[in-house]
């Protein structure tokens, strides 16, 4: 395959669901170059080893930077909990996981640190303690964790409202913390079911749910109970795209911009790659190519 000459800033996700960071990123710099890899071949992450998951996540790193990366953007919070540390070690360019941006932005919001931080990821990022290791950095201690195995096949056969969405929300979250503050959904599948979650957590609380976009605050919900100490749901979009506009400010960053090429690679059936897709984007995608990136 001929390499893109032209600079721009990769995302690389197990599947489709890093494409709702990657949707964010364009939706505030529409004219960057960008390319996107989603490892769909071998996914989920979430039920491989450690020594599997940085292998993999090695190998898209190497394809990505070959290709003329200048930022990598490991979008995928299992592979961000246990390999971005490592292959930062290995290469050259910028990787930037999803877990340290989170937690910092995070810690930066959460005024009172004697509140419950909890954090919704795949089984592989909860038992990392990844998040709970990186919260400790900004004094966030009270943090409850919870894997919910069930979301990303849900998501990724089109259901994210409905009667299935609310049963497996309310089985996740029936015993979330009574003083929980924030929410962090640690899987780029999870914005999906949003509104399911955001309902769960209401019926058990009874607090009003505000949702953290970068578009603004949005209210899912009105609690029946004190309005003034709203629960605060935040996905990893945000402190992603603080960290490429600091990037582009401290970088010369002209050769980034090429009236915003785009280019999308996946390891298995494009066609099925596309129809997922849909899910987590509204943004035209150029003609997904499938690529072999085992090494």
């Amino acid at each position: 395959m001929k390499n893109n000459n032209h600079p721009n800033i990769a995302f690389f996700d197990s599947s489709q669901g890093g494409l709702t960071v990657w949707e964010n990123v364009l939706r505030r710099y529409p004219n960057l170059n960008t390319q996107y890899l989603g490892d769909n071949a071998r996914c989920p992450y979430g039920n491989k080893s450690a020594e599997t998951i940085i292998k993999y996540a090695a190998e898209a790193a190497l394809f990505l930077s070959n290709r003329n990366a200048n930022l990598l953007i490991v979008a995928c919070g299992t592979a961000s909990s246990v390999a971005a540390k490592e292959i930062q070690k290995i290469f050259k360019i910028p990787i930037i996981g999803i877990v340290e941006g989170f937690c910092q932005f995070v810690g930066s919001i959460l005024k009172d640190k004697s509140r419950t931080v909890a954090v919704l990821g795949t089984r592989f990022t909860i038992k990392s303690k990844r998040f709970k290791e990186e919260l400790s950095f900004y004094d966030v201690n009270r943090v409850w964790e919870r894997a919910c195995p069930l979301f990303v096949p849900l998501v990724e056969e089109g259901i994210s409202t409905g009667p299935m969405a609310d049963a497996a929300a309310d089985m996740y979250l029936w015993d979330i913390p009574e003083d929980t503050k924030i929410v962090m959904l640690a899987c780029t599948h999870y914005p999906r079911l949003v509104h399911a979650i955001a309902d769960s957590i209401e019926r058990r609380l009874g607090k009003t749910i505000i949702y953290k976009t970068i578009d603004g605050d949005w209210v899912l919900k009105i609690g029946h109970k004190d309005e003034s100490d709203p629960i605060y749901l935040v996905e990893s979009s945000l402190p992603i795209v603080s960290y490429i506009s600091n990037f582009l400010h401290k970088n010369n960053s002209t050769g980034l911009y090429s009236q915003g090429e785009k280019h999308v690679f996946c390891t298995d059936s494009p066609e099925q790659f596309e129809s997922i897709a849909r899910f987590f984007t509204t943004i035209s995608l150029p003609k997904v190519e499938a690529v072999d990136i085992q090494t």
